[in-house]
């Protein structure tokens, strides 16, 4: 355990030293306050703008994780750092769950400032605050950090099955898009009911729009910690094959 938290320390800290975090933190920021600004501006029906605010932020998403964690592995091997920490008397798995534990965590304080949108909207229409559910928002933020935990680890994933940063940030932005705008097309890709079915199960938009609405499935919670904990075992056992 004590190796974990070195590790996922020695993780957190280089994205701090790193410049493509501190450039899209503020992306992130920028993105979600435009959009956030846009929602308040042009939606008379503001208790629906935390529904608006998961869509935004999970846009923000499609571009910040893959970046965030193509890095991981890739950046290892191509520093030659890689080599020297398998060496190390630590565990594949110490070393996986860390490099993940590092990049969640940075995602959360990257989505904490978010929250300072919903005292927006209580200060701008104190009439309509009320009409905020807060269990849609407490859902529409847990189904965020499913998604982020299941991504990061398939951005993990592409990051250790190849040397290439930008091959591995394409890569888990295509899964991720596919698994997004499918659901959205779910209707129409098939006359099978199966087939649609499962289509509108895998589908992360549909998901994201059902918990901020205030409906909430457990199917959804088994899902995506059913995705990461497989990403994160195929991580590790891709990174004991090149060890």
């Amino acid at each position: 355990m004590r190796t974990f938290f070195t590790l996922w320390k020695r993780e957190l800290a280089a994205f701090f030293l790193s410049p493509i975090a501190y450039v899209m933190l503020m992306f992130f920021l920028m993105v979600t306050g435009c959009g956030f600004y846009w929602l308040v501006k042009e939606n008379l029906d503001l208790a629906r703008s935390a529904q608006g605010l998961m869509v935004v932020i999970w846009a923000c998403m499609l571009i910040v994780l893959p970046i965030l964690t193509m890095r991981s592995f890739a950046e290892e091997r191509k520093n030659g750092t890689f080599e020297t920490l398998l060496t190390a008397p630590v565990r594949e798995s110490s070393v996986v769950l860390a490099k993940f534990a590092g990049v969640l965590t940075f995602f959360l304080l990257m989505c904490l400032p978010t929250l300072l949108y919903l005292l927006i909207i209580r200060h701008l229409a104190p009439t309509t605050a009320g009409q905020l559910d807060p269990g849609s928002v407490v859902g529409g933020y847990l189904i965020i950090g499913l998604l982020g935990a299941a991504f990061i680890a398939l951005g993990l994933l592409a990051s250790a099955l190849t040397s290439n940063q930008i091959i591995a940030a394409i890569s888990s932005f295509s899964v991720m898009s596919i698994l997004w705008f499918g659901g959205l097309f779910e209707p129409h890709l098939s006359k099978n009911p199966l087939v649609r079915d499962i289509g509108g199960y895998l589908s992360s938009a549909l998901h994201l729009m059902e918990a901020s609405r205030g409906i909430f499935d457990s199917r959804t919670v088994i899902l995506y910690l059913t995705l990461t904990f497989f990403f994160l075992f195929a991580t590790i056992k891709a990174v004991e094959a090149r060890r």
